[in-house]
């Protein structure tokens, strides 16, 4: 790659296109053990074959031999029963053609998830009876386990008192061929140099790099050369899954420390928190947007109106009125999403007129509806980046640490009229998936980080592409970014959209990290 791929207006490039696409029908338990539901166990002569091609090209049509592999291994019956982990895991799948693969082809995994694989039934002379594409979760999960135990997965500055100064990136990529950083000095510079390749870490599945010096105060993408089912071999640029914050419109990943003084507002460090609550049911909520609450209040600066900066004016209507609510008992604060979200745009959001017609005229819809998609306004349920404080409710979106400074203010403002902050989590669905615009996870790690049906395709239950907290590392991106968001900007208690989503296992051991984070109640 080149600076042109950092630079270019499209988000991918198709190296070698295979638009070919055929149902993930088959799913891997683990490293070694596959079903197929619905497919009959080996017999009568038939057998089954894992047929992989590292650039490409398969060709698996029914009663034809297959070609275009360069690998093509046995599977055999699994005779011993499941181990009740893994029933656990995939209660869901029907009966059907339970296989494994053997030991030493289970050892070459991760060349093998690094291409194009399917698997096939073929009959006793060779030819394809069926075949189908594979989900990858579970092998990953076991091939990678060790994963989950990465603390640096994101960015890595080095402290102010480091002798040598360093920035260290850290992508879990794991079905990646290669990957590369894209480096700019600011928010809308070209990038600063050619695109370094990060190195692969064959235990994690991670790829990570160290650059000399603090790189504080600029910007970074990764360019993904990754297989895509139905599109082939794509170079990917895409923002840090781990950003902690943002330039405009959420197209670079901002570095720096959440430490660093251009993050801290005055005061923060010392400035005074509620004391916990003995109990849920002492919580008094206040369910608030954080636009809606100052767009119209003419008592804050018009800069500050519908920002992050609103609350950190005391003396405006609104932080009155909430000032006499807490000294009446309410309790807490619950924001609506304010992590990164994609349907609000960071620049040159518009507001829409809205005409005085009859209150049954179509009308007023239609006005709505004609600058939708430009909107100033959205309820925030459709996650962009986790982990980074939303722009549009920054003064300046491409100012990665002001978001993180003006957050802060916010935090601190109702703290100081005694008012615990909760916010609105949003981890059971993803605003989008797939080669979309908006989907960043899924570019990386295409067909993981989301709950597949049993064709392969993407569930969507209610607005968006639902993810899979019961995935290892899905899992622990919702663990990290809530033990961040409790830990970086003290916020008190958290809302999951969804929670049913997610497993009752994960929010538990999610309780008991933040009570140990903490050292007190974080409900």
């Amino acid at each position: 790659p080149s600076r042109a791929d950092c630079d270019a207006p499209a988000l991918f490039r198709v190296l070698r296109a295979d638009h070919r696409q055929l149902e993930a029908r088959a799913v891997w338990l683990d490293r070694q053990r596959l079903q197929w539901p619905g497919a009959a166990p080996p017999g009568d002569g038939s057998r089954y074959r894992l047929l992989h091609a590292a650039a490409g090209g398969l060709q698996l049509t029914p009663g034809q031999p297959p070609s275009g592999h360069d690998a093509a291994l046995e599977l055999a019956p699994l005779t011993t029963a499941l181990a009740p982990a893994l029933l656990d895991r995939f209660p869901h799948l029907s009966s059907g053609a339970r296989l494994q693969l053997a030991e030493a082809d289970a050892a070459r995994l991760p060349t093998l998830l690094r291409g194009q694989l399917l698997l096939a039934q073929l009959d006793s002379a060779g030819l394809v009876l069926q075949a189908t594409a594979l989900q990858l979760a579970g092998a990953l999960d076991d091939a990678y386990a060790a994963a989950e135990r990465l603390d640096d997965l994101g960015l890595s500055v080095s402290p102010p008192s480091a002798s040598t100064p360093s920035t260290a990136f850290r992508l879990w990529a794991p079905t990646a061929q290669r990957v590369w950083l894209c480096h700019f000095a600011d928010d809308r510079a070209a990038a600063a140099d050619e695109p370094p390749p990060l190195q692969r870490d064959e235990t994690t599945g991670s790829w990570q790099l160290r650059l000399a010096g603090d790189l504080s105060g600029q910007f970074y993408n990764y360019l993904v050369d990754v297989w895509v089912p139905g599109s082939g071999l794509v170079r990917q640029r895409v923002t840090d899954p781990y950003s902690i914050s943002l330039g405009a419109e959420s197209r670079r990943s901002w570095i720096g420390r959440l430490d660093a003084p251009a993050t801290l507002p005055a005061g923060w460090t010392q400035a005074p928190r509620p004391p916990a609550l003995a109990g849920l049911t002492d919580m008094t909520v206040y369910e608030l947007h954080v636009r809606d609450f100052s767009i119209g209040d003419g008592s804050v600066p018009a800069a500050q109106r519908g920002k992050y900066g609103a609350f950190a004016q005391p003396h405006s209507r609104g932080m009155q009125h909430l000032a006499a609510l807490a000294r009446a008992g309410l309790s807490d604060v619950h924001l609506l999403p304010v992590f990164d979200l994609a349907s609000v745009p960071e620049i040159g959001c518009v507001t829409p007129v809205v005409p005085d017609a009859r209150p049954d005229s179509l009308r007023q819809q239609a006005a709505v509806m004609a600058v939708a998609a430009r909107d100033c306004f959205n309820w925030g349920y459709d996650p962009l980046h986790f982990n980074a404080p939303e722009g549009s409710y920054a003064s300046r979106p491409d100012d990665g640490a002001l978001r993180v400074r003006e957050f802060r203010q916010m935090v601190m403002g109702l703290h100081r009229i005694g008012l615990r902050v909760g916010m609105d989590v949003v981890y059971n669905h993803l605003s989008a998936s797939g080669q979309h615009v908006h989907s960043v996870l899924d570019r990386i790690v295409p067909g993981y980080y989301h709950r597949l049906d049993a064709a392969g395709a993407v569930e969507r239950s209610t607005c968006c592409d639902n993810s899979a907290t019961e995935h290892r590392m899905m899992r622990k991106l919702m663990l990290d970014s809530v033990r961040l968001w409790a830990r970086e900007y003290r916020i008190d208690s958290f809302r999951f959209d969804l929670m049913g989503h997610q497993p009752r296992e994960a929010m538990l051991a999610l309780r008991e990290l933040l009570a140990a984070d903490n050292g007190r109640a974080i409900h």
